[in-house]
This record gives structure tokens, sequence and C-alpha cells, in this order.
């Protein structure tokens, strides 16, 4: 009886003991850890952004301005992509002091060029990558000319800033302004540090009604005027600090 029992013990003990040894083995032959690595190399980008639609900058849709003499954009990662020329039209002489509206932009958008008229917009690109801020400047380089004649005492303003953009970073700051022909610059937008990141525009009317009556030209009644089209050159210039 006694040597009964004792094989009993002995039996339970081995089959434990092997149980504990089979177990040990599978974990070690399914599992363990191993490091692995991901990277990514920024490198700068200088490729030109081309002109958005203002009024809806997210869209995908190609877009190309219909005025064939608008400035080309500059290259990037901080950039000037598109201004709008400013085109008052045909406007009878007179004798009374007159305030003229610009005619509003037009784009072509999409495979069918649909034309769209828009408010005159500036367009501004930030893919540095330093959310350093920036500031954009524009001064009137003379007054309007046309030969040897002068537009006296007229004043050129921007008014109704708007700002749009389908980036997600925090809005620059756009101010409305009036030109002075004797040259000094007057601020346009303005980005502080983690500021107006991607692509932004200011149009001058949130929309074509506003911008219907958002860039003025003033022209007194006894300045001289006379037939033929006056012209005045713009100089806009963007930094890459804040203001």
């Amino acid at each position: 009886m006694k040597l009964t029992k004792f094989a009993i013990v002995g039996m339970v003990t081995v089959a434990t003991l092997v149980g504990t040894g089979t177990g040990t083995m599978a974990h070690a032959a399914d599992g363990g850890t191993l490091g692995s690595k991901a990277d990514v190399n920024f490198i700068p980008n200088d490729t030109i952004t081309n002109p958005v639609d203002p009024t809806d900058p997210g869209n995908p849709e190609v877009v190309v301005p219909v005025d064939p003499d608008h400035p080309a954009g500059t290259a990037g990662p901080l950039s000037i992509d598109y201004i709008s020329n400013i085109h008052f039209g045909d406007q009878k002489i007179s004798g009374n002091n007159e305030v003229y509206s610009a005619q509003l932009d037009q784009i072509k958008v999409g495979a069918s060029e649909t034309i769209k008229d828009i408010p005159n917009y500036i367009q501004i690109t930030d893919n540095r990558g330093s959310n350093a801020g920036w500031h954009l400047t524009v001064k009137q380089d003379g007054q309007f000319v046309n030969g040897t004649s002068e537009l006296v005492g007229a004043v050129l303003s921007f008014e109704n800033p708007t700002l749009n953009s389908a980036s997600e970073s925090d809005a620059p700051t756009a101010t409305g302004f009036s030109l002075d022909p004797a040259g000094t610059s007057s601020d346009v937008m303005s980005a502080e540090e983690d500021q107006g990141m991607g692509t932004w525009v200011e149009m001058f009317g949130e929309d074509a009604t506003e911008a219907a009556d958002s860039i003025k030209l003033s022209v007194p009644g006894k300045t001289s005027k006379i037939p033929g089209q006056y012209e005045a050159t713009l100089t806009w210039e963007l930094t890459d600090t804040p203001a």
C-alpha cells in the first residue's frame, strides 16, 4: 500500500514538471520583441503655387485668371502667388469730383473654363515650415499718368479686406489702406509667429457684390485730364518676418 501511494505521487509530480516545461518552450518559440524605424526627410519647397478661387480656396479645380497681363507668381517657399491688376475701365471726362469703382477680377474654373466674377485679391503662400510669420506691404510708384499728363490729387484706396483659406492655421491680419503716390508703403497683411501658414487670400470685398464698391479711385474735378489711358504702378513687397 505504501508503494502504491508513492507511485501515484511520483506520477503526479512528473506530469506537473512536463507540463511546466512544455509551456516555457512554447513561449520562447512564439514571442519576442524587435525594433524598427520610420523616417521622413523634408526638403525646401520652391514650386510656384497656382492661383486659387478666392471665394472657395479649397476647390481642387484648376483656376486660370482671365486677365492675360496678370503678374506671374514668385517661387516658394514664401511667395506672392497672385495679385489682381486693377482696372477702372472707360470713364467720361468730368469737371466734378468723381469716385470710380474698380471692375471685378475674373477667373476660369475647371475643365469647362467657366468664367466667374470674383473680388480683386492677393494670394500668399507660406510653405517654409518655420512658422516664423511674414509681412506684406504695397506702395504706389508715382501718380497715374498719361504721357506727360498727371492725374494730380487722385487717390487709390482699398476697402473691405476679407481673408480666406483652406488652411487650418491661425489667420494673418488684413487691413484696408489708401495709397500715397509719393511712394510711402502701406501695410496689407501681416502674420505673426504661428499664423498664416499655407495659402491665404485677401479679397477686397467678401463677395462680388461688396467687391464692386471696395477699390476706388477718387479724382478731383479740378484736375486736368486728357483723353487716353492713365496708368500707375504698384509694388508689393513680402518679407519673411512679421511687421
